[in-house]
């Protein structure tokens, strides 16, 4: 009887994590578009928010010769800086961890390292996203100034840039609270309204009671407000709508870089695809 040899075909080795997570982010983002109201109101909410206080408000800030719509502008895109992470990538992986995505995946021999890197590229392209939109309808409606100088665009691009990976962090870490994927939304939501009320985005910050603005001042909303403040805002308004007369930018950039690190630390706790794949 004669044996027929086994023939053993190499298996071609994975593509760099770095790759497979851009490849990863495609799809994300693809996914996010075909939804088209998951788009509608992630880019209608903060949208929402400028128009009416920017309607609502029209006209030039009380003894100065800023438009409104210069003020609430910056606030706004901070909070939709962090909304993209802790509100958006939340939800979507805590939806995908209760239907059964994130198990399927974990068949599979995408890295979680990929997997991560696809998530935060999309919310980094989602936030700007909603920025270049907020910014579109600024200056056309709401007379909203570009600044000109490269030193605040330097700051915009770090301010945005450190809020984007905190954001996403915390996202990845918050994922693991809801107890189903119908609660998501609400579970997140709320909170964070909340805490834009109390962060500066839409009152000065002089007019919120001292307890609260220290309570805001722990999460970093309220520095990514005051961040991109010193970016669209001229620099005399510092001493007369923010806390001790200062946008304090380093102190900003503290409270961020350690929103990264704790959430970083606190998601490797709470991310469960190893649990996944053990099984």
């Amino acid at each position: 009887m004669t044996t027929i040899p086994r023939v053993h075909r190499a298996v071609p080795p994975l593509p760099h994590p770095i790759r497979l997570g851009l490849t990863q982010a495609a799809l994300e983002m693809k996914i996010f578009m075909r939804a088209k109201d998951m788009v509608f109101f992630t880019l209608g909410l903060p949208l929402m928010f400028l128009l009416v206080f920017g309607l609502v408000f029209a006209g030039e800030l009380e003894g100065s010769d800023v438009g409104v719509g210069q003020w609430f502008t910056p606030g706004i895109i901070a909070a939709s800086v962090l909304s993209a992470g802790i509100v958006n990538l939340a939800t979507s992986m805590a939806i995908e961890r209760h239907d059964g995505t994130l198990r399927r995946l974990a068949l599979t021999p995408l890295p979680t390292s990929s997997y991560l890197i696809g998530k935060i590229t999309m919310t980094f392209a989602t936030a700007v996203g909603m920025t270049v939109v907020l910014l579109g309808v600024g200056v056309a409606l709401f007379d909203v100034t570009l600044p000109s100088e490269g030193a605040r665009w330097l700051t915009f691009g770090w301010v945005f840039g450190l809020g984007v990976v905190a954001a996403s962090v915390m996202g990845i870490a918050m994922s693991s609270i809801p107890r189903s994927a119908k609660s998501a939304s609400a579970v997140f939501n709320l909170p964070f309204l909340g805490l834009m009320f109390i962060s500066g985005v839409f009152i000065e910050s002089n007019s919120i009671p001292e307890w609260l603005r220290t309570v805001a001042g722990v999460f970093p909303l309220r520095w990514l407000a005051s961040g991109m403040r010193a970016v669209f805002l001229p620099a005399e308004f510092e001493r007369v709508v923010e806390p001790g007369g200062s946008y304090e930018l380093g102190i900003g950039a503290a409270v961020l870089a350690a929103w990264v690190v704790v959430g970083f630390l606190v998601a490797l706790v709470t991310f469960r695809w190893g649990r996944e794949r053990r099984r």
